[in-house]
């Protein structure tokens, strides 16, 4: 399995949402798939290199047109999508560190706390995976090594025995890539799954400049068939996640499950005792 992740936040500063696109298998075939989608909807540099397809820059025909084909494509593969959504107002980051320590490690500490659950739930009978993250613009800087959420991601997957875990690993390598380089494209169809959603989550006034943004967000619900971006809707079905997850269900049985392709999660703070 190939797992892709991304985030994603509002201008706005009203949720936070980390993403992840998990390819479990024919990792090459839907990869083609989509690179010929792009090349399709004329998405070809002048060197015959391709541009990168981003739900943000959805303003024109062809745009619109390459994210729901790419939405398609998502659906037709043996594939599928989960997202945490956080509220902003209700995250904070001192409960991930220290008052010294920079913003920076502790956002990355934070991120990688969703990644775990994104993975851990997501992912039965995984034991070889291979982690691709796109750049997470919140977590560089302090360590000096590069990523701090791939650094701590490492610690947490590749040696859980360092850390003290009694599991097994369930991937074998993690690495940052770029989302706009041909091999890592499903990054891309990563993005548009997780811009959409983002945008049928937000409760706020949309101008004509969001309209094919807002076309590919009410696709995808079609496509994916799924009823609402609604945090009640979704809320209801966390029960559910859970006791698959402890009932050590079989991959095969997961992918029969209730919205398997696609699924959110609705993150709120513990209660205070």
């Amino acid at each position: 399995m190939i797992i892709y992740l991304d985030e994603s936040y509002d201008w706005q500063g009203i949720y936070f949402l980390l993403g992840a696109l998990f390819v479990r298998e024919d990792h090459d075939v839907f990869l083609s798939s989509f690179n010929n989608i792009k090349r399709e909807e004329k998405f070809t540099k002048p060197d015959g290199s391709l541009r990168e397809l981003k739900y943000s820059k959805i303003n024109h025909d062809n745009h619109e047109r390459a994210a729901v084909k790419a939405i398609q494509a998502f659906k037709a593969q043996n594939a599928y999508f989960r997202a945490v959504v956080i509220p902003q107002a209700s995250f904070d980051l001192a409960f991930y560190g220290k008052k010294y320590e920079p913003e920076n490690i502790k956002r990355a500490r934070a991120y990688k706390k969703f990644a775990e659950m994104l993975i851990e739930y997501n992912t039965p009978q995984l034991a070889d995976g291979v982690l691709f993250a796109d750049y997470l613009s919140r977590c560089k800087g302090a360590l000096g090594k590069g990523d701090e959420f791939i650094e701590v991601m490492k610690q947490r997957f590749l040696y859980p025995r360092d850390e003290g875990l009694s599991v097994k690993s369930k991937l074998r390598h993690i690495s940052e890539v770029p989302s706009d380089h041909e091999k890592y494209a499903l990054l891309q169809v990563c993005d548009v799954l997780l811009g959409s959603t983002l945008n049928g989550v937000l409760k706020i006034p949309k101008g004509p400049r969001m309209a094919r943004k807002n076309a590919v967000t009410v696709k995808m619900k079609e496509i994916l068939e799924f009823p609402t971006f609604d945090k009640s809707y979704w809320q209801s079905l966390e029960k559910l996640y859970i006791r698959e997850y402890h009932e050590r269900i079989t991959m095969e049985d997961y992918c029969k499950r209730a919205h398997h392709k696609y699924r959110l999660w609705f993150w709120k703070p513990k209660q205070k005792a």
